[in-house]
């Protein structure tokens, strides 16, 4: 069996510069460890090998050796709804069974931030002007990321929703109304019918392809309904 993990929500910092994680709607404080173990898997997918060795790693290099072990911040983080994980005995199926619940959040790479990224390569890392120039392109999508991301800029959408959405050649949901004759057009159909059904669907593949890579790409962020 295979496990697999990532972080949920979004960071930001409180107007007294604390740093919490924003998550369904929950402003979540962490410790040391727990944010630690967060920003590992942010934009990341690990597995339990790859993310413990990680996290003791980082530990050490940081100077902040803990008393409590790894599974005890993996744990209270999965508990949380901070951490998600996924398991199976295939890799696509694992990471399946991570983001089929997960709902996905459109972000955008703010402008002021890559100033700032271009000013580090030019005068501290000494890029060539014309290489560090490349932070300000827009990356190119293909089609099925940039339909995935059409659908959550009105609605937001679980990766199972995504799918049956990809099935019907949905583009765009700019109403709740469309949402519902969308995904619960019988009376056998809840969220989650929708997540076991998506499962087995021939649209699956290049879904969950694409949300994978908006996510590592920064286009998106996992969260969670309560």
């Amino acid at each position: 069996m295979m496990t697999l993990y990532t972080a949920v929500g979004r960071y930001r910092l409180t107007e007294k510069g604390l740093p919490v994680i924003m998550a369904g709607g929950r402003e979540c404080a962490l410790d040391t460890h727990e944010l630690l173990l967060w920003s590992i898997l942010a934009f990341r997918i690990l597995s339990y090998d790859e993310l413990k060795a990680e996290f003791y790693e980082k530990e050490r290099e940081l100077h902040i050796l803990g008393e409590l072990d790894f599974d005890h911040y993996i744990n209270r983080l999965i508990n949380r709804r901070l951490i998600a994980s996924g398991r199976d005995c295939t890799g696509v199926d694992a990471l399946y069974d991570l983001m089929g619940h997960l709902h996905l959040q459109p972000i955008s790479a703010c402008l002021a931030a890559k100033v700032i990224t271009f000013l580090k390569l030019c005068l501290l890392k000494s890029f060539p002007l014309r290489q560090a120039a490349q932070v300000f392109q827009a990356e190119k999508l293909e089609p099925i990321e940039k339909q995935v991301i059409s659908l959550i800029k009105d609605q937001s959408l679980s990766t199972a929703e995504l799918i049956r959405c990809a099935e019907k050649d949905k583009k765009r949901l700019r109403s709740s109304q469309k949402l519902m004759e969308c995904l619960y057009d019988d009376d056998t159909s809840d969220c989650e019918t929708i997540v076991t059904e998506s499962r087995f669907s021939e649209k699956q593949p290049s879904v969950l392809t694409a949300v994978a890579n908006l996510y590592f790409k920064q286009h998106i962020i996992f969260d969670i309904t309560l």
